[in-house]
C-alpha cells in the first residue's frame, strides 16, 4: 500500500477562472481562492486582497528573470505573465495586491497536469529569516523526493492553500528536523501525536470543500518517510511570523523548542 491518487491540483480552494477575453478585470480574493488563468489573451487583470491562502495557476510558466523561483513585480507593480525573456514582453499582465495595497511577490510551486502554480513568496521567506535560507525546503505541487539528511532541515508544507501538494517522500528526517505546515494537522484524539495510516503514509490536512467536509482527508497531499522507523509526528507548537501562523511537527524525541528560533 502507498499513496492515494494525488493528481488533482485544487482540492478545497474556491476556483475563479480568468477567461481569455483580452480585457481588464478586477478580482477579489476570498479566504482561500485560486485564480486559474485561461490560455490565450486574458488582458490586464488585477487581483486584490491577495493573501497567504491564495494562489495563481497559469497554463505556461511565468518567466523567471534570475531563475530563483520567485516572480517579482516590476516598479509599476505589474507581472508580465507570458513574456519569454527580459526584453520580450507579452500582451498579458497581472497585478497581485495585498489587502494593504502592496504588491505581492510570487513563488513558484511547480506544475501538475499542465498547470503552473504560484503563491505568496513571503510564506517561504518568513522561514528563511528564522532558520536560514539553506535550511528551508519546500516541495512542489507534484510528487517530490525530499532529503532532510544534511543537518537540521525545515520542510515547509503550505497546506492552507486549498491545493493538493502531491505525494512526497522524505528521507533522512531526524530529531533535529521540522515539518512545518500552515494549517494544523488533524488530531483525532487531541493527544498531540499524528499517526500515519496503515500504509505508513501521513495524510496532510487541507482546506475542506463543499463535497468533502473532512479537512483531514489528505486534501493537502501525502507524505511518506522512507528508510525510517517513524510512524507518527508530534505537534510541537505554533509560531506567527509576519501574519502567517506556522505549525511545527517533529519526532517524539525532537530537539526543537518553539520560541528557540534564531533571532
Amino acid at each position: 500500500m502507498g499513496f492515494k491518487n494525488n493528481d488533482a491540483l485544487v482540492s478545497g480552494a474556491t476556483l475563479i477562472n480568468v477567461i481569455a477575453d483580452a480585457s481588464s478585470n478586477v478580482f477579489f480574493a476570498m479566504s482561500t481562492t485560486t485564480f486559474a488563468l485561461d490560455d490565450g489573451e486574458i488582458g490586464d487583470d488585477v487581483f486584490l486582497d491577495f493573501s497567504k491562502n491564495n494562489a495563481v495557476i497559469t497554463r505556461k510558466p511565468i518567466f523567471d528573470f534570475n531563475g530563483d523561483g520567485f516572480i517579482s513585480p516590476g516598479p509599476n507593480g505589474i507581472i508580465d505573465i507570458d513574456g519569454t525573456g527580459p526584453d520580450l514582453a507579452g500582451p498579458d499582465h497581472i497585478q497581485v495586491v495585498s489587502n494593504d495595497g502592496g504588491s505581492i511577490e510570487l513563488r513558484g510551486l511547480g506544475s501538475k497536469g499542465g498547470q503552473f502554480t504560484y503563491a505568496d513568496g513571503a510564506t517561504r521567506k518568513n522561514l528563511w529569516a528564522e532558520f536560514g535560507e539553506a535550511n528551508v525546503i519546500e516541495g512542489t505541487v507534484g510528487n517530490d523526493r525530499i532529503n532532510a539528511a544534511d543537518g537540521a532541515k525545515v520542510i515547509l508544507h503550505d497546506n492552507a492553500l486549498g491545493l493538493n501538494l502531491g505525494g512526497d517522500t522524505i528521507s533522512g528526517f531526524g530529531n533535529d528536523d521540522l515539518l512545518v505546515t500552515t494549517m494544523q494537522l488533524f488530531d483525532g484524539n487531541g493527544d498531540g501525536t499524528i499517526s500515519f495510516g496503515r500504509n505508513r503514509v501521513l495524510d496532510m490536512s487541507g482546506v475542506s470543500s463543499a463535497n468533502d467536509a473532512n479537512s483531514h482527508n489528505a486534501l493537502g497531499g501525502q507524505l511518506k518517510f522512507v528508510n525510517s522507523a517513524l510512524r507518527s509526528v508530534d505537534y510541537l507548537g505554533s509560531h506567527e511570523i509576519n501574519g502567517v501562523t506556522y505549525y511545527y511537527y517533529g519526532t517524539s524525541e525532537s530537539t526543537y523548542v518553539v520560541g528557540s528560533e534564531p533571532a
